[in-house]
């Protein structure tokens, strides 16, 4: 899975422990937003982590990227898919697939 932001594709990684740490390091607890929904610093970290860049850069990626016509919500809605193909991330934000 990829998610293109400026017009450059980014890989999509298999999210897990190292990323949420990564996260973390960004100054996210991704538990907390996403819970309280806070959809601007989710995507952030979550670029942060595709796009292997500082929260700064993160935050001037996708600025650009809705300057350019992007939309926020395709950012918010690869996390959310990340975020379903992850075992780790459904399990620590209790979201157990159904069967």
């Amino acid at each position: 899975m990829s998610i293109k932001i400026n017009n450059k594709e980014y890989e999509v990684p298999q999210l897990g422990f190292k990323d949420m740490v990564a996260m973390e390091d960004m100054g996210f607890s991704i538990i907390d937003l996403f819970q309280k929904q806070k959809v601007f610093s989710v995507a952030t970290a979550f670029v942060g982590i595709c796009a292997g860049c500082s929260r700064d850069e993160a935050e001037r990626l996708i600025e650009q990227h809705i300057m350019g016509g992007g939309s926020l919500d395709s950012i918010y809605e690869s996390f959310t898919l990340a975020v379903d193909r992850s075992g780790f991330f459904r399990k620590l934000l209790g979201r157990e697939q159904k069967e």
